[in-house]
């Protein structure tokens, strides 16, 4: 272990006795499925256009989403309990691990496909089709 990095016994065994380089380079995540999140986002707007009184957007869906995923953190007022507003920054997609994104992009497919009434694979084909 090297402050929080775990090196397998392989990569141990490898460069023992050597001077080893390392080097961390930060990575943005899976460009493709977060192009994907936003097209998704797009067409389910496009599809449920008529659900809603006045314009949706992209942010305002993807504040949604995060909302009833759980990870808008609310702000609370301390004298009535009540929930304000919420904090959409509290967790961002470059603060997540790849899995807990994929995890998140699955379930919105998931949650607005079956608002607009779709299967996943059918939404997902159009998305595709649109970011293509």
């Amino acid at each position: 272990f090297l402050h929080g990095l775990y090196f397998g016994p392989k990569a141990i065994k490898a460069t023992s006795g050597t001077v080893v380089r390392i080097e961390i380079k930060r990575t943005t995540g899976n460009t493709k499925r977060l192009s994907l999140y936003w097209v998704v986002l797009r067409v389910a707007i496009e599809q449920l256009s008529d659900a809603f009184d006045g314009v949706i957007s992209t942010k305002a869906l993807h504040r949604w989403l995060k909302r009833e995923y759980g990870i808008a953190t609310p702000i609370v007022s301390k004298k009535t309990g009540e929930i304000i507003d919420y904090d959409y920054d509290s967790i961002s997609f470059t603060t997540m691990t790849e899995p807990e994104r994929a995890a998140f992009i699955d379930w919105t497919i998931e949650k607005l496909s079956a608002r607009i009434g779709c299967d996943v694979t059918t939404l997902s084909t159009l998305a595709q089709r649109e970011a293509a």
